[in-house]
């Protein structure tokens, strides 16, 4: 294909494309390049920050689960002693009668 055919059918895919109401394509944005490293080096950045992250949510959660085991632990123990309290009434009682 020679360069004006090549230019010709670019052309008649745009208009094609304009006809059916395609937009044009954002440029590529390129976030590496004003950080100034290269590309491979701010995927792998992302990626540590990614992880790191989720690490701090995995952490919240799980410290979030304990609290609220300590807090059914705490309740039970409560349950405990009320049982105990009215084991030991009872106990009383059937002695006495």
């Amino acid at each position: 294909m020679t360069p004006a055919q090549r230019e010709k059918a670019r052309l008649r895919s745009e208009r094609w494309r304009r006809a059916h109401g395609i937009m044009p394509r954002r440029p590529a944005q390129r976030p590496w390049l004003a950080e100034g490293i290269s590309r491979s080096t701010w995927y792998r950045r992302r990626k540590q920050v990614r992880e790191r992250e989720a690490l701090v949510v995995r952490v919240a959660r799980n410290q979030a689960t304990f609290a609220r085991a300590e807090a059914f632990a705490a309740a039970l123990a409560g349950d405990l002693e009320r049982c105990t309290l009215a084991h030991t009434i009872m106990a009383r009682e059937l002695e006495t009668a």
